[in-house]
């Protein structure tokens, strides 16, 4: 159980959004982190398992 509630943290990948849900984190929420896939795995040469199909 968390001292603040909830909060969602949009996750670019680097390293600011992962330090500032980390310092959320330390303040005593409870940290869910999104991210948005903006491109298609497969159609710029990944694998399948990347694109969770």
């Amino acid at each position: 159980m968390s001292k603040h509630g909830k909060i969602l943290v949009a996750m670019s990948g680097g390293i600011d959004s992962t330090v500032a849900a980390a310092m959320l984190h330390e303040e005593g929420y409870e940290v869910i982190g999104i991210t948005m896939k903006t491109w298609d795995y497969a159609s710029s040469g990944g694998s399948k398992k990347e694109t969770g199909s």
